[in-house]
């Protein structure tokens, strides 16, 4: 969608401002049926709305500056309910407790050649990264230790923003949504437990939006957002206060189980993303069709501590997202399915779980033992479950 207005979604309020595994593998299983032709958006009563094939997955095409560390210190290995000065999603101290007491905001990035390098997924808690349509990828970028002043280029929201704001109590920004999502999104779990919406004001940004538009780009590429500006419009409208994530398991100490991942290569059809074990810094560097990807604020690569990978069911709806008659695409996040956690230059199998609508991730190797997160920010991509990617 080519929406040049700005929206702010948080839960209660939307505002819109203008290599395998030796064990079995198990199949990710759904609270709806795999033969289901509905967008569901994990309600407790679906909407229904036909999707474009009756099968039971229609998956999308596939191909054959640093966060403020200053700021924070790795946690040791967490069992229990965090503490209050230790960020839920990166495990991470952090020098002062009201920085937490916040609610956590997301993001919406678009990741085409126009607007690469992006700006500020450096200070990003965790990133999601999603198939949009036609091939593309599309990031959600999640933000609560660390404030950044321009975030972006900032897109329209997708199907898969539903679920994230609810899981883990958050703010969404994003540049508005296709006319199909929209009702959707009014008929979303979220919205039904009070979740209140204010319709789009068309073309013109709002006075006092947490949202600016820059000079050396066109429409609608040069869309920012600035986290501090949006934390000023959530304390105006009393919906700052902290999320109710309890927390990722976290360990500080590098695991002896799985096997070596030095280099993981992921072939979306837009280009395979690569990401690149630095034994020193104990990080991985994210590389797109072979060079850095780096932050255009810092000109640093982006580095991260965790690579997550969700397999879920991408059922292709008939919602149409832009003039080309691009498809809407539903990402199942909910039951269970496959999931490797990669971290200290080793791969973990397993699965992902979720119970409920609201309830966190919980990662589990095939014995049901935790894997836990290393201390730090995480990049989760989220892949059909016949993904094939590359671990090596």
């Amino acid at each position: 969608m080519r929406a040049l207005c700005a929206t702010v979604v948080t839960l209660p309020f939307f505002l819109s401002a203008c290599a395998s595994p030796a064990a079995p593998t198990t199949s990710p299983t759904s609270s709806v049926p795999p033969t289901t032709i509905a967008i569901t958006i994990y309600a407790p009563s679906p909407t229904q709305v036909p999707t474009s094939s009756p099968t039971p997955e229609t998956p999308a095409p596939s191909a054959t500056s640093t966060p403020n560390s200053a700021l924070r210190s790795p946690l040791p290995k967490t069992t229990a309910k965090l503490a209050p000065n230790v960020d839920p999603f990166t495990g991470l101290t952090v020098s002062d407790a009201a920085q937490l007491n916040r609610r956590p905001v997301f993001i919406k990035v678009a990741n085409t050649a126009e607007v690469r390098p992006q700006s500020g997924l450096s200070a990003a808690d965790i990133v999601f990264e999603h198939y949009s349509e036609g091939g593309i990828t599309r990031f959600t970028a999640l933000f609560l230790a660390n404030d950044v002043t321009k975030v972006g280029s900032v897109r329209s929201c997708r199907l898969i923003d539903i679920e994230l704001p609810a899981i883990f109590d958050a703010a969404l920004i994003c540049s508005g949504t296709s006319p199909g999502v929209k009702p959707l999104m009014r008929n979303s779990w979220g919205f039904t437990n009070n979740l209140t919406m204010i319709s789009d004001f068309g073309p013109f940004e709002c006075q006092g939006c947490p949202m600016f538009r820059t000079g050396d780009a066109p429409i609608p590429h040069n869309l920012f957002g600035n986290t501090i500006d949006v934390r000023k419009e959530l304390t105006t409208r009393g919906n700052n206060q902290r999320t109710t994530f309890p927390g990722f398991q976290f360990d500080v100490t590098p695991p002896t189980v799985g096997r070596e991942a030095t280099q993981v290569d992921i072939p979306y059809t837009s280009g395979t993303v690569g990401w690149t074990y630095d034994p020193t810094n104990m990080v991985y560097g994210r590389s797109l069709v072979g060079a850095p990807q780096v932050d255009r604020l810092t000109n640093k690569q982006l580095t991260v501590a965790n690579v997550i990978m969700i397999y879920a069911p991408h059922i292709t709806t008939l919602i149409q997202e832009d003039v080309t008659g691009s498809q809407s695409i539903e990402i199942q996040l909910w039951g269970q399915g496959n999931a490797k956690i990669v971290r200290d230059g080793r791969v973990i199998e397993g699965q992902w779980k979720r119970s409920a609508s609201t309830a966190a991730f919980e990662f589990v190797d095939f014995d049901g033992k935790q894997i836990p997160l290393k201390p730090g920010n995480s990049w989760v991509q989220l892949l059909p479950v016949d993904f094939k990617e590359a671990i090596r």
